[in-house]
């Protein structure tokens, strides 16, 4: 494990290539959110308005009826921009995987060389990112109903409401979804000749994704207080800030798929055999006579 750590950093620290996929994936997901709120304010503008046998338009004035339009409308596009996010970030994680072999075997990574060798993969990114929704909503379900009785006691549901306890069910949520979905993962961004994912790979990956995604709230929280202190009249100013913010947070995830494509390209396996193998050496070397006296 600490070999995978210490290989992680190198690649983290030492190729900013492998920050690009991640990177584009939150700026894509940043822009569309973006698109979202413009689209749901033009969409239920214009089922608001109301078309006069004068000839002129009549926009609604009832403020509880525009909030109702945005909500019916917020809900099936914020679930169709969610979809288009986890796909986002699975392609950069297979490109990731395909850019660290590329650099364990000792060759120059190139980003579209990895972006082409992931196109025949579309169908397996997106199976894996229906796979991801399911699980993080079937989990979503039992934890709600397992904390739904607890909701009833005004002292539990403002406990279930602070922001530790939905950060501890979140992690514990990508904790469950990561054991779930980490052969499925290891498939995806293996070779053809795909190897049996062990308990040990399975467990190695978890600790990486429950890690990181803690890392990434606290890193949510601070640039969530940093830009409210900011005051910012210029929209570009405002959209530069955004997408430099974005990187920072995303920062956790270029970790994380390091290590994911380094378990996946079986580097953990090797470096822990290399380990035991110079141990059991080593012990021989001990045990063998002395030719001294």
């Amino acid at each position: 494990m600490r070999e995978l750590w210490r290989k992680t950093v190198e690649l983290f620290r030492g190729h900013l290539v492998l920050w690009v996929p991640c990177v584009c994936a939150g700026l894509l997901n940043l822009g569309f959110a973006r698109l979202q709120k413009a689209a749901i304010f033009r969409i239920v503008h214009w089922l608001t308005t109301q078309h006069s046998v004068l000839g002129g338009d009549v926009v609604s004035t009832d403020p509880s009826e525009f909030q109702h339009r945005a909500l019916m409308i917020a809900g099936p596009l914020g679930l169709c921009r969610y979809f288009l996010c986890v796909c986002f970030f699975v392609v950069a994680l297979a490109v990731t995987a395909k850019l660290v072999e590329t650099i364990l075997e000792e060759k120059k990574p190139e980003l579209s060389v990895a972006l082409r060798g992931t196109v025949p993969e579309w169908r397996e990114i997106l199976l894996f990112s229906l796979k991801y929704l399911a699980a993080l909503a079937a989990l979503s379900a039992v934890m709600l109903l397992s904390t739904s009785s607890a909701l009833i006691s005004y002292r539990l549901s403002v406990i279930v409401a602070s922001k530790a306890f939905l950060y501890s069910v979140g992690l514990v949520l990508e904790g469950g979804v990561a054991w779930l979905l980490m052969p499925a993962a290891m498939r995806l961004l293996q070779s053809p000749d795909v190897t049996p994912v062990s308990v040990q790979c399975r467990r190695r990956g978890t600790v990486f994704v429950v890690f990181m995604s803690a890392l990434a709230l606290a890193l949510g929280d601070i640039v969530g207080m940093a830009e409210a202190r900011v005051m910012l009249d210029n929209q570009w100013e405002l959209s530069a800030v955004s997408a430099l913010n974005s990187i920072v947070v995303n920062a956790p995830e270029v970790f994380l798929f390091i290590s994911l494509s380094l378990l996946a390209s079986g580097y953990s396996r090797e470096a822990d055999s290399s380990k035991s193998s110079r141990a059991s050496l080593l012990l021989l070397e001990r045990g063998k006579p002395s030719l001294r006296g």
